[in-house]
């Protein structure tokens, strides 16, 4: 069964008239459930593709399919062209799985076991390392690899600072560690590095890029010929952050220092960037305990809600990240209570499964949905069934110009996806404006 048959059991294709909040509103319409439920756009998946593509043309996107590995999102990036970065074996065996290219994967951890350095080997993978004991690694099971020297450059305004854990010093230990690979005879390829996750900080991408070119000369003066650039992952995936907030840089450092389109391969790690907004979990009250003050118990002063959803499922980022949660309440002002200081729990029976504390809100009752949007970075991919509670579970939906797309892409051969995304999807104000609609 080919790839557009299969996703087709998994998704229902909708006209294009039909909005976020038309599709909010049939989940809803099913009633609470005792999973909780994660409503997918695809068509958001494909519309940042492409604007992907439009900013970033010299840049091909690998998707990190560890920030969500659902297999809807996964074959569509597939469909869409996009290669992938994996973290592990598994990763890596799922991909090739799918019949992707090993030139369209990166191996992108630092830091690997023996067994899956192994099968790289066996594969042929290209990969990165960031140490003397990873390159003597190296040297000693892969000596042929491919392999990119990953630097440190974190951005300062990232939810997560990846360089705590990875990343050479891009100053003196880059030096030291392209010698010692030249005396150990490895092909150094190129060189990547990661600004950590969620940057807020687009100018840092041209600063990063403009330390590849020191580096790059030094390996030049090393004997070395560079060919690969990996600008890595930190972009944000929320539908108001487009892909236009760090392109401006990005495309400025490569022109500046990287002009010539014909020796380059350029890529970059967009997680988030692809898989945030797409997703919006939709969850109901299915408990509530109020406290009221000792001197007047008429006046209540705060209020938990429990839901089918918390730090084991969906809200792990906002537990650990520190990544507020925005709630949507789902239904009409009029209908709600006074605001009160509010308090939001998961289903377990751990005291420390809350992900939402002390924020005013109007009262809710049993039954009553509320609605978190770009949910689906590293979300689903955080759940376990502690306790025995269900993984969130993706109702997916694409709208019929986004469907035509995909099956243009697939039938076409050597696409040129723009012009396809101008023909397919021209007079979709679906994806023309994903703005979420609140209920008024």
């Amino acid at each position: 069964m080919d790839l557009l048959s299969v996703l087709t059991c998994r998704l229902e294709i909708v006209d294009d008239s039909v909005s976020s909040k038309d599709l909010v509103d049939r989940i809803v319409a099913r009633g609470p459930r005792e999973e909780p439920l994660h409503l997918v756009e695809l068509d958001t998946v494909v519309k940042r593709h492409y604007d992907w593509l439009r900013h970033l043309p010299r840049v091909h996107p690998f998707y990190a399919i560890k920030s969500n590995d659902d297999e809807t999102i996964v074959d569509t990036l597939l469909l869409l062209g996009c290669g992938f970065d994996c973290a592990s074996k598994a990763e890596c065996n799922r991909i090739l799985e799918l019949g992707v290219n090993r030139e369209r994967i990166i191996f992108a951890q630092p830091s690997k076991t023996i067994e899956s350095l192994l099968y790289a080997k066996e594969k042929g993978l290209r990969t990165v390392f960031d140490s003397d004991y990873e390159l003597r690694k190296i040297h000693q099971y892969y000596p042929e690899a491919e392999v990119l020297i990953r630097y440190r450059f974190d951005s300062q305004q990232s939810i997560v600072n990846l360089g705590v854990k990875f990343g050479c010093d891009p100053g003196k230990e880059a030096g030291e560690l392209l010698v010692l690979a030249k005396e150990l005879g490895i092909n150094v390829v190129g060189w990547a590095f990661h600004t950590g996750t969620g940057c807020s900080d687009p100018e840092i991408f041209y600063d990063a890029i403009k330390m590849g070119r020191r580096i790059t000369d030094y390996a030049t003066s090393q004997g070395f010929s560079f060919k690969y650039i990996d600008i890595g992952g930190g972009f944000h995936g929320k539908k108001d952050v487009g892909i236009q907030f760090y392109a401006v840089h990005i495309n400025r450092a490569l022109d500046e220092f990287f002009p010539d389109d014909q020796r380059w391969t350029i890529i970059a790690e967009p997680g988030r960037y692809y898989c945030s907004a797409p997703v919006t979990s939709v969850i109901p009250v299915h408990g509530k305990r109020v406290f009221r003050s000792a001197e007047n118990p008429t006046r209540i002063e705060k209020v938990f809600y429990y839901f089918n959803d918390g730090i084991y499922g969906t809200f792990y980022n906002a537990k650990y990240r520190n990544v507020p949660v925005e709630p949507i309440i789902w239904k009409k002002r009029s209908e709600c209570g006074p605001v009160l200081s509010t308090f939001f729990f998961g289903p377990t029976c751990d005291g420390n499964d809350v992900f939402a504390s002390n924020i005013p809100l109007p009262e809710l009752n049993i039954s009553d949905y509320v609605v978190f949007e770009n949910q689906g970075a590293y979300a689903k991919v955080n759940a376990c069934r502690f306790n025995g509670f269900c993984f969130p579970k993706p109702v997916v939906f694409i709208s019929k110009s986004g469907w035509k797309l995909l099956e243009a892409v697939t039938s076409a051969a050597n696409p040129n996806p723009l012009v396809l995304e101008s023909k397919h999807l021209q007079r979709n104000s679906k994806l023309e404006k994903l703005v979420f609609e609140t209920r008024s």
